[in-house]
């Protein structure tokens, strides 16, 4: 019998295999290089390489679209006979793969659950499930399922560091701050390369709006989390963006679109944290049509392969498409929604309970009706955890009810949403700008139409 580095027992013919094996966990923790190749590696080295095909289909399932669950699910063919002749836990890892791929986002959470109850050091169902928990915005297990298997963990056991990481962020998406900040920069001090941890503190000083802390924690951490070979490294800068606009700088935060996502957004993630820069800048009164336009083509290319998989994903389509003025494309974005809405899984209530109507804010804002705008947002926002993200990402729901509100002429709504922002984050200069924008008569918004 083998063993894996945390003492998980794999079935396998070529020890050897494993250390590609390894290359590829590595990967995934570390969102350093490319986490399914040295999969393919293991594979190869031993095609009786139960886990290797397991665990490469739940890492294509956490980029979460339609494109990797395709991958993934073919995974899981080619892994046919090896995952016949396996372990529990190497047969529960496929199965939980499959639930992610059959659209069963809650099933598989629990499935992996269960492998962690009798194997608390599998970080691959750990990790996969914690995404999945964000994918789902299920921010009492993003903390609560690490809780679980913490004490299996120390410092002598491999990737115990990125556990870490990973309780970090749960406890930030739990409001749990000085022990979130406490736990993510333990765990930047053991790993020396944890940018999910990184990103964790950073997400706590924005929550806190703790600005200046941010950008130098930021900085003196730039070497785990930028660097070419980090696919983390956007999203980080992404955070830096936030931090810009906090302070008023639209022209910084303009430079961080222009450096990481002017040339391109290849996944989706990408292109949702682009689309929420720009978003974010339109409704501060930054002209961003010429930017939206190449993102706005990103999404269409993929919008016949990808609407409907999840509803985050094609929100933020739609507000990429209103961006730049698109109203073909955000009108079909619509449909597509309004028909995945109708299914039956996880990801189908998903689009129905805040996808779908967060779309139809968009395209209410677009056509400037305000209120209706403002109705729709003030709707989904206190649920809109169900449709994944974190607490700072799904801001952008809050940002554009009180821009809509005030627009609308309904000052005592925005101010009220205004109020909340100011007691949550009294350092922070954008509620205090919000509020100031109140007086003045907002003119309407220019948008450009294609």
């Amino acid at each position: 019998m083998h063993q894996d580095a945390r003492g998980n027992t794999v079935t396998l013919s070529n020890p050897r295999a494993l250390e590609a094996y390894e290359r590829g966990l590595y990967a995934f923790q570390t969102y350093r290089g490319d986490p399914v190749a040295p999969f393919d590696e293991a594979i190869a080295a031993d095609e009786g390489f139960a886990a290797a095909y397991a665990t490469k289909a739940l890492v294509l399932c956490a980029f979460f679209e339609r494109r990797f669950i395709d991958a993934a699910a073919a995974t899981l063919a080619a892994g046919r006979a090896a995952l016949e002749r396996v372990t529990p836990r190497e047969r529960a890892l496929a199965e939980a793969a499959r639930l992610i791929i059959a659209g069963e986002l809650h099933a598989s959470t629990r499935a992996l659950d269960r492998i962690l109850v009798d194997h608390p050091r599998d970080i691959v169902a750990l990790q996969v499930a914690h995404l999945m928990d964000f994918y789902r915005g299920d921010a009492l297990n993003l903390r609560n399922r690490v809780s679980r298997v913490l004490p299996a963990w120390s410092s002598s056991v491999p990737g115990y560091a990125y556990v870490l990481g990973f309780h970090a962020f749960g406890l930030e998406e739990c409001n749990q701050y000085p022990e979130a900040e406490r736990a993510g920069r333990r765990a930047v001090e053991l790993s020396g390369d944890d940018a999910w941890a990184v990103h964790a503190v950073a997400h706590v000083m924005e929550m806190q709006g703790r600005i200046a802390e941010g950008l130098a924690w930021y900085e003196s951490t730039r070497e785990v989390w930028d660097g070419a070979d980090n696919g983390f490294a956007f999203h980080n800068a992404w955070h830096t963006a936030l931090y810009a606009m906090d302070r008023g700088n639209h022209a910084r935060a303009l430079a961080v679109f222009d450096q990481r996502f002017a040339k391109g957004t290849e996944i989706a993630l990408q292109r949702i944290d682009a689309t929420a820069l720009l978003w974010r800048l339109m409704l501060e009164g930054t002209d961003v049509a010429s930017r939206a336009a190449p993102v706005a083509d990103d999404w269409e290319r993929a919008l016949e392969s990808e609407a409907g998989f999840y509803a985050f994903n094609d929100f933020h389509a739609a507000l990429a498409f209103a961006a730049a003025g698109r109203m073909d494309a955000l009108a079909r974005t619509r449909v597509i929604l309004a028909k995945a809405a109708t299914g039956s899984d996880d990801k189908a209530r998903m689009a129905r309970e805040v996808g779908l109507p967060a779309c139809e804010g968009a395209i209410a804002y677009v056509e400037r009706r305000y209120a209706e705008t403002a109705a729709k947002m003030l709707a989904v926002r206190d649920g809109a955890s169900a449709f994944g993200g974190s607490h700072a990402q799904r801001d952008l729901l809050t940002l554009t009810l009180i821009d809509a509100a005030r627009r609308a002429g309904d000052v005592s709504l925005a101010r009220h949403y205004i109020n909340e922002r100011l007691v949550h984050k009294p350092a922070s200069a954008w509620g205090h700008r919000l509020a100031a924008a109140l007086t003045p008569a907002p003119t309407p918004l220019q948008l450009s139409v294609q």
